[in-house]
This record gives structure tokens, C-alpha cells and sequence, in this order.
């Protein structure tokens, strides 16, 4: 992608100047409710942006973590894996909940939004450096402990980007594009991974390098704005304390937060053990097996762009989210309970391929139907960061579940696993049904 060309006077000086174009248009008004239509750069900004935080998320999720965990513990990796992923993920899931409230709140001239956004990068470099040196499964919890806290400064920076700036009848177009950067992503980052294993450093430190100028873009092309003084942080306390919401009077918001919670347990199994699986079940080596997952990705990719895409302007045009939530499950459900019992790749490619259809319409849908049923429009950091925890919490208790089923019937029961995030997955079928609020 290339930039525009550049004014006449300096850089520097040019993107000061859009930023305070931006701040002195929108510092004093309050967002609308249903903000004017985005253009098509500021969207391209912004899939481009979520490619780069995706692949943050994704290359250490697929295979750089269990690849470095393999080398340092051979003989206890699939528990070891569960140990960092689990133990580390809560321990930054802690640090990170009250981030979203903190966001709203802040009233720098610079913005609400893009602080969190700099400083996010700069712990995301710290943590993967302390990973890729680390000697010990402990160290790598450590660094693992730092990724985490980046990975929530600079959600929090890009999530509620739908919420607050794009309009309801955009929102599930756009969320499609925040589904194929996330399969863009995570093909990129078992083909990247695969070819990086002679270097960590570079293993680890590529995919910062990657949002570092996707978010130089962002901070320059999309507004922020300062909180305005009626909004109150408060202290530590009061700021947890707002992030709780009532899942008893906001009904819908619930539900929509634990269908996704469901989803993302069946998901994650999948994602954090296939490397594993394709080394165990079939004989693969580290790299071969990155390789034929880099394969069967791109054949993924198809599936997942057509049905993000269609399931998000399909759901806009006919204004129904709840049909395509219901597929979506479906397929995935299908595609985990084919790889559960497949003894070759191609079957393996046949449920990876049936799992990535579904997550693709599923991403696009349930995200435009997290941003309808918001409950406080104006508070979109805190929501969405929320919404997000749902994920985020399933990758934390799924890796540690994960290792106790892996055991079962003498160890290297992938099956069972795949399997239980099925039965899992269906939970988010129960809970879409009962959203009263939107079809």
C-alpha cells in the first residue's frame, strides 16, 4: 500500500497539523450516536492497523510460543504450553481489565485513544525481546505477562474504533474487514514462522515492527479527542469497579458477551495445539508442519474472506445478525469436530477449512452485534474492551483445561480436545437465540 504524497512542508510538521485539524474540529462536540459514514482510506487505515495487531496476537498464538516452548521443554511441552498461555493470560488479563475505563477517562490533548495505542507498542517490543532471549519456561511467563498488558493498551486503542466512528449501517462491512485481517494474519504468521526458526529475535520481533507502521498511519489519519471533564477516572478501585456492568439489566450485551466466550473456547483449543497435532498425529517436523498450516491457511483464507464479507453485508442489507450467528457456529462446530478424527492433512484441511468459514462470518456479525446492543454509546472503550475480555479469557482458561483433556487416555488426546470445544461451541447457538433486541 502506498502513501499519499507528501506536502510541501516537512512531515513532521504536516501530521502535527492534521492531528490538530482533527482535535479542534471534534474536541467540542460529544460523539454522535450514529456517527457520518467513514471513507474508503480511513477503512484501509484501519484493516491495515489490524492486520499488524492481529499478527501480534497470531504468530505467537500458532507457533512461535509453542515453537520456543518445544526447545526449552521437549518432553513436557503440551503443559508447558498450557502453563504460559494460561497462567500469563490471567495474570495480564488482571492487569489489563481496567484499561478500557482509564482510556475513556483520559483527557491529554493528544487524545483518549492513541496514548494507550504508543505505549502498547513499546511493552508489546519489551515483552517479545524478553520471550525470545528467555532461557527458562519462567522467563517466557514473564515476557508473556508484559505482551499481554501491550496487547490490551493497544485494543484498547483500536477496538472501539467500530463502536465510535462508524455508523450502524457500516458496521458489519467493516467488521468483515477486521475478519480477513485476522486471516491474512494468521496465514502470514505460520508462514513467517516457519522460515524465521533460525532467528528468535527476528521470530518475535517482526510482527511489533509490522503494527509499529501501521499504527504510525492510524495515529495520523483517524481522530481522537480528549474525554470531556464530565468524565471521572476516579481511583484503582472505582475504576475496576466501573468496569463491571449489570448483565441482569443489559440482558443482550450479556449474551452476546458468552456466545462469544463459548465460541472462543473451541476456537482456541484448535489454534493453540494444531502445530502439536500435525507433529504427533502425522510426523511432522516444527517447520514442515508451520508449512502445510501456511497451505492449508491460504485455502482457509477463501473461505474465511468470502464468508466474512458476505455474512457482514449480507447481515447489514437484510438487517438480520442472529441467522448468520447461527451458521457461523454451525460450520465451526463442524470444522473442529472433522479435525478431531482426521488422520491425514487432507481431512485436517477440510476442518480447518470448514472452521475458518465460520469464524470468518462469525467475527464480522457478532462484532456489528456487540456495537448494536451497547448498552452506553459514549463509554464504547469500556464496552468493547468487555466484549473483547470474552476472547480474551478463553484464551487463558482453554490452554489450562486444554492440558488436563490432552492427558486423558494415556496423553496426545487431540481428539478429545477438538472435540469438547465443539460441544463448547455450541453454547453460542443458546445464546444468540435469547438477544430480544435485534434479529
Amino acid at each position: 500500500m502506498t502513501t499519499p504524497t507528501p506536502p510541501a512542508e516537512p512531515p513532521q510538521a504536516a501530521a502535527e497539523a492534521v492531528l490538530a485539524g482533527h482535535e479542534e474540529l471534534i474536541a467540542s462536540v460529544a460523539p454522535p450516536e450514529n456517527p457520518p459514514r467513514v471513507g474508503v482510506w480511513t477503512i484501509a487505515v484501519y484493516a491495515l492497523t489490524m492486520f499488524g495487531f492481529q499478527l501480534t496476537l497470531l504468530l505467537p498464538a500458532l507457533f512461535s510460543l509453542a515453537y520456543k516452548v518445544q526447545l526449552i521443554d521437549p518432553a513436557g511441552k503440551d503443559a508447558s504450553l498450557g502453563f504460559v498461555l494460561g497462567v500469563g493470560g490471567l495474570i495480564s488479563l488482571l492487569v489489563g481489565l481496567p484499561v478500557g475505563v482509564l482510556s475513556d477517562g483520559t483527557r491529554l490533548a493528544w487524545g483518549r485513544r492513541r496514548p494507550f495505542l504508543a505505549a502498547g507498542l513499546v511493552l508489546s517490543a519489551l515483552g517479545a525481546l524478553i520471550i525470545a532471549v528467555a532461557p527458562a519456561i519462567t522467563f517466557m511467563l514473564a515476557g508473556y505477562v508484559v505482551v499481554g498488558v501491550a496487547n490490551a493498551a493497544i485494543g484498547t486503542a483500536i477496538n472501539p474504533f467500530l463502536a465510535e466512528q462508524v455508523p450502524a449501517e457500516q458496521r458489519g462491512t467493516v467488521g468483515a474487514l477486521g475478519g480477513v485481517t485476522a486471516a491474512v494474519a494468521g496465514v502470514g504468521a505460520t508462514l513467517l514462522g516457519s522460515f524465521l526458526t533460525g532467528n528468535i529475535l527476528v521470530l518475535f520481533l517482526t510482527p511489533v515492527a509490522v503494527l509499529g507502521i501501521a499504527a504510525l498511519l492510524y495515529v495520523v489519519v483517524i481522530p481522537d479527542r480528549p474525554a470531556s471533564e464530565d468524565v471521572r477516572v476516579g481511583s484503582i478501585l472505582e475504576v475496576f469497579g466501573n468496569i463491571w456492568f449489570n448483565p441482569l439489566k443489559h440482558s443482550d450485551f450479556a449474551l452476546v458477551w458468552l456466545g462469544k466466550f463459548c465460541l472462543s473456547f473451541g476456537s482456541t483449543f484448535f489454534s493453540t495445539y494444531q502445530l502439536y497435532l500435525l507433529q504427533d498425529r502425522l510426523g511432522l517436523t516444527p517447520e514442515q508442519a508451520g508449512r502445510q498450516l501456511a497451505a492449508v491457511g491460504g485455502l482457509s483464507l477463501l473461505a474465511l474472506v468470502g464468508s466474512s464479507i458476505a455474512g457482514g453485508t449480507l447481515s447489514d442489507r437484510f438487517k438480520r445478525r442472529k441467522p448468520f450467528i447461527f451458521l457461523a457456529t454451525g460450520l465451526i462446530v463442524a470444522g473442529l469436530a472433522v479435525a478431531a478424527s482426521a488422520p491425514s492433512m487432507l481431512l485436517f484441511a477440510v476442518g480447518g477449512i470448514l472452521l475458518s468459514a465460520g469464524t470468518g462470518a462469525f467475527n464480522s456479525v457478532d462484532l456489528a452485534l456487540a456495537s448494536d446492543v451497547m448498552p452506553e454509546k459514549d463509554k464504547a472503550g469500556k464496552y468493547m474492551n468487555i466484549y473483547y475480555l470474552s476472547g480474551t479469557l478463553a484464551g487463558v482458561l482453554a490452554p489450562l483445561i486444554a492440558s488436563v483433556i490432552l492427558r486423558l487416555g494415556g496423553g496426545g488426546n487431540y481428539g478429545g480436545l477438538f472435540l469438547s470445544g465443539a460441544v463448547l461451541g455450541l453454547g453460542a447457538v443458546v445464546t444468540a437465540a435469547k438477544i430480544r433486541s435485534v434479529r
